[in-house]
Parts: C-alpha cells; structure tokens; sequence
C-alpha cells in the first residue's frame, strides 16, 4: 500500500477552483494517477485546504491538497498534479492509543414498513427528524410533517403555558443525557435556544453511536480522557454535497471525526485504514488518518 499527498502543480492556474470541494470531479481527476486500474476502485482520499505553513510549495492560498491511500503507486509526472508517495504499512499493536481524523458520510439503515429492505438515512437528519417527532408527539402538533415544519410548529406551542411545560422538562432530559452538553441543564435559558441544544446533543450522540459502533467491527475503541471519563471524540462540520450529475436531488452528507483510539483488533483496523469508514468513499470520504499519541 502506498499513501500520498497530491497537490495541483503551482504553474497550473485556476483549475483548484474546478475540483475543490467537488468530491466528484476531484474523484475523476485523481483517477488518472491510476492509469494502469480496471473499473475496480482500488483507493480512498481526503481532501484538506493548503495552508500556508507548508514548506516549499508556491501554489494558490486555499488550494486543496488530497491524502490518498492506495493500492498502487500513483504515476508522479502528471502534468496538474504534484506527487509525493511513499509506502505505508502501519505496524499496530493491541493497546495502542492513536490521534484521528476522519471525514465521513454516516448512515443508519432502517426498516420501512412495507419494504423488504431496509433503508439508509443520514445519521444526523435521522436524529434530529426523530427528536422532533418525540416533542411533537408530546404536545400534539404535526409529527409526522416535514423536519422544518414540526419544528416551526414547535416552537409556536412554546406560547402555551402547559405545553411549555411540558417541552422544558424533557428538553433538558435530553440535554442531560449528553456529557458536552449537560452543564446548560440548570442554566436559566429560552426554550428556542434549549431546543437547539437538545438537537445538538441528540445529533452529537447519534454520530458517537455510530463511529463507536463501527469500532467494535473495524477494530478500534474510542477513548475515554481520565479526568471526566469524557470520550475523546468531536463530530463537526456537517456539509450537504450535491452531486448534480447523478441526478436533481442526488448527493451525501459528510462529517468531519477527530479524537483518539486505542486498537483492539490490529489486523481489523490495519485493514480499515487500507479501505476506509462508511460509504461515499468514492467522493472522499472514509480515509481515517492517524498518528501516535
């Protein structure tokens, strides 16, 4: 296996305005690195912005720069892509505590009543679709309406006294359940803002679930820091990528992971850093960089 870092040439002009961000496009110019591949994808990538603490290279502030890991090494003489590769062959042991990032599309696959199969939804809509049914079950409002909908409808019940009431309470259940955010639990604040908070930690639960339940296949376990028994873990950045090109409303979501591991299963998870975390690999999510700690 070898892992890369791609950079666009410094003499080539404009064309990081074309890829950057388009995990389609960027996925088909990537894979002209590879021109000796079949139709079988044989590696992941992530794409990072250029910052200016990278040394010697006097290409456009903000440009991407791609990570990949591949099968295959990567042709070096492409004529808009500077290429520095070198092979990787992680040596992992049991016990060991690893830093990480990963930029990755989480799905749940839920049943539907009346389907044979089941359906994939995105982590975090699924979350925050399934808080507000709860809360607008609890006060009677349309649960089963669009997300932005019950949410309205939420909020215009907050002007009864009783279903107020009734909302705090559980919002701050909610909030309670999630260590990050607990310390607003006995803060005096408005409904509106507690609401967001609830989302914020149902979301952020959600997204701990999956990562952790991934672990426990892949080979990894999340650790905990000794202070608060706090999980080293953040899950930000969520983004919506339109995909065009595969249709009107055709795209997937993605999430930027960071925060530390230790190895439980070294042949797993060297086998996981080789093939990637999640769908949408192909549009440059699932490589989970690492290092030691």
């Amino acid at each position: 296996m070898y892992f890369s870092r791609v950079r666009v040439r410094p003499d080539v002009r404009d064309i990081h305005l074309l890829i950057k961000g388009n995990g389609y496009g960027a996925h088909q110019m990537l894979w002209k690195l590879f021109p000796s591949l079949g139709d079988g994808r044989t590696f992941i990538f992530r794409e990072e912005i250029g910052r200016e603490q990278i040394p010697f290279h006097k290409g456009v502030k903000g440009e991407p720069i791609f990570y990949l890991v591949s099968e295959s090494h990567p042709i070096s003489d492409h004529p808009v892509f500077s290429v520095e590769s070198k092979p990787y062959a992680p040596k992992l042991a049991r016990g060991d505590r690893l830093a990480f990032r990963l930029r990755a599309n989480p799905t749940i696959a839920r049943k539907i009543e009346g389907k044979k199969n089941s359906v994939r939804h995105d982590v975090v809509m699924d979350a925050q679709y399934h808080l507000l049914r709860e809360l607008a079950d609890k006060v009677g409002t349309l649960s089963k309406a669009k997300k932005s909908v019950i949410k309205q409808q939420l909020l215009r019940s907050f002007e009864a006294l009783s279903s107020a009431n009734i909302i705090e309470e559980r919002l701050r259940e909610i909030i309670a359940e999630n260590e990050r955010f607990k310390e607003i639990v006995n803060k005096s604040v408005s409904l509106e803002k507690l609401l967001d908070v609830a989302i914020k930690a149902r979301t952020n639960k959600a997204l701990e679930v999956w990562l952790g339940e991934k672990g426990e296949r892949l080979g990894y376990t999340i650790v905990r820091d000794d202070p608060r028994k706090r999980l080293k873990f953040q899950a930000e950045g969520y983004q919506w990528h339109p995909l065009p090109q595969k249709g009107k409303t055709a795209g997937f979501s993605s999430v930027d992971f960071e925060g530390e591991i230790e190895v439980v299963n070294s042949e797993r998870l060297t086998e996981t850093l080789f093939s990637g975390i999640g769908p949408a690999k192909g549009f440059g999510c699932g490589l989970m960089l690492v290092r030691r700690v």
